[in-house]
């Protein structure tokens, strides 16, 4: 059984693709995809190490603090504990890690530069780290740490049940403008809640966020009694089951919350995948209509006995009482002004922000759902542009760069892109979903080693190996005069 993530639906992919025809191209397609590992990887040494059985099983995966020291020039971490501790710490951003390292690198004359040129060589590893293996995802995070915490804010029980805060509950004025339906859509570890926060920024929502309701599932999973419970038993290799076992309440619970939301007339930011065409053409049908009638929700996503598919996520409230109601409804209430906020970014720069989240909050995704979930996205996008009033496309590609507008609408206009940064969205679009390592994830050539791609320009900078070199020299004194003390 697979979900989208947004809300609302559980799918199973035997009735989605025609498994023998589908399942012939998919394998022609990864066997395309393997064949270009050389122009994709310019060294084996950025691979981490695995460790394989006589049977050929993968076995352990190199330690990402181990992984470090040899990019470095270190064969053996022993050499280098204090560098390996820091790195470890680094990727956890535990509390004071910054100022250790600084600490680490004081005593050398050109310290600051060095610190500047360490945590870049982390933020490098830590990228061509989490490049590989993906199929093995839940042993790399459990082999990182064993302990693992998720931090979310308390949500407040009231009206039957309903979570949210006490603060978006107050009722605004809906008779001087139209509310606002905001999508904030991308795959999973697109940057949404980034672009989001330059968002609320805005104008409108500086005056309107307040008030406004804000509909995610991933936060009402977080507040689920089975999850928090089995995610903190510590069986991490079970993280990703135990995510998916509360995915289906978690949904429910945000879908309940949407249409009460709707229902009110208040201003809504939706965050999801949006990744399922299907439901989220129904919810824009059901905001263009939900000032005329009220909505419940419906049924979802059902398989009949016969194989016949149906997908009924909101029907109307038609009681007899409520007609007269809604009859007032439609002279008081007005439209809904829907808007959509896309996010997209490289597919492996979202695998690697998704596995580092799960390391540090718990919430962890399947790497092939993930990618899928960007892929149905991009290729969904410029549908659900002629569907809502306003959109606008983010990339977040960069690395320590704000997103990028790439693309955007308004009223009834075409969607207008930027010719060379739209690429981003196509790249996505053809992605392979089954891919095991960024070799894997795009045909030739790949876009990865366009100049501009972050792997290309930053990962496998020329000036990378320099660097090191330096780096190693001043970490060699470093280690040596700690273990004189």
């Amino acid at each position: 059984m697979e979900q989208d993530g947004t809300i609302g639906k559980a799918i199973r992919l035997t009735h989605v693709l025609a498994a023998s025809f589908a399942g012939l191209i998919a394998a022609a397609a990864t066997s395309h995809y393997r064949k270009q590992v050389s122009t994709v990887v310019l060294e084996k040494k950025i691979i981490p190490k695995v460790d394989r059985s006589e049977s050929g099983r993968i076995g352990q995966i190199e330690k990402f603090s181990h992984y470090v020291a040899r990019q470095i020039g270190f064969e053996d971490a022993s050499e280098v504990p204090e560098l390996c501790i820091l790195a470890q710490e680094y990727l956890l951003k535990s509390k004071g890690c910054d100022q250790s390292i600084y600490e680490y690198l004081a005593n050398e004359k050109n310290s600051e530069s060095l610190y500047v040129k360490l945590v870049d060589e982390f933020e490098k590893c830590i990228l061509s780290y989490f490049a590989f293996h993906w199929k093995q995802v839940p042993y790399v995070i459990s082999q990182v740490t064993r302990v693992f915490s998720t931090l979310v804010e308390e949500f407040k029980v009231i009206n039957g049940g309903v979570l949210q805060s006490k603060e978006v509950m107050i009722p605004m004025d809906i008779n001087k403008r139209s509310p606002v339906l905001l999508f904030m859509g991308g795959g999973m570890g697109a940057g949404k809640s980034t672009v989001l926060k330059d968002i609320l920024k805005e104008s409108f929502w500086l005056g309107a966020s307040s008030k406004a309701v804000v509909v995610e599932a991933d936060a009402f999973k977080e507040r689920d009694v089975i999850y928090k419970a089995l995610n903190s038993s510590g069986h991490h290799d079970d993280m990703l089951q135990t995510a998916e076992l509360v995915h289906q309440s978690s949904t429910d619970a945000a879908s309940s919350l949407l249409v009460t939301a709707l229902n009110e007339g208040r201003d809504v930011i939706m965050d999801g995948t949006f990744s399922w065409e299907p439901f989220v053409e129904q919810t824009i049908a059901m905001a263009r209509n939900i000032h005329k009638c009220k909505y419940k929700m419906g049924v979802g996503y059902k398989v009949a006995e016969d194989g016949t598919i149906n997908e009924n996520y909101w029907e109307q409230v038609n009681q007899a009482d409520e007609q007269e109601e809604n009859s007032k409804r439609e002279l008081t209430r007005k439209p809904y002004k829907i808007e959509l906020v896309g996010v997209v970014c490289d597919g492996y720069l979202a695998v690697i922000r998704g596995i580092r989240r799960a390391i540090m909050t718990g919430r962890a995704v399947r790497v092939n759902s993930q990618l899928k979930s960007h892929k149905r996205f991009a290729n969904a996008f410029p549908k659900y542009c002629k569907l809502v009033d306003k959109a606008r496309l983010f990339c977040t590609n960069g690395v320590g760069v704000p997103p990028k507008l790439i693309g955007w609408k308004d009223g009834d206009h075409n969607l207008l892109v930027d010719p060379d940064d739209i690429k981003s969205l196509k790249n996505v679009a053809s992605l392979n979903c089954e891919a095991d390592s960024i070799c894997e994830l795009h045909m030739e050539p790949s876009p990865v080693m366009e100049p501009g791609s972050v792997w290309n320009d930053f990962v496998l900078s020329p000036s990378r190996s320099s660097v090191q070199k330096e780096l190693r020299e001043s970490i060699f004194k470093t280690e040596k005069s700690i273990r004189k003390m």
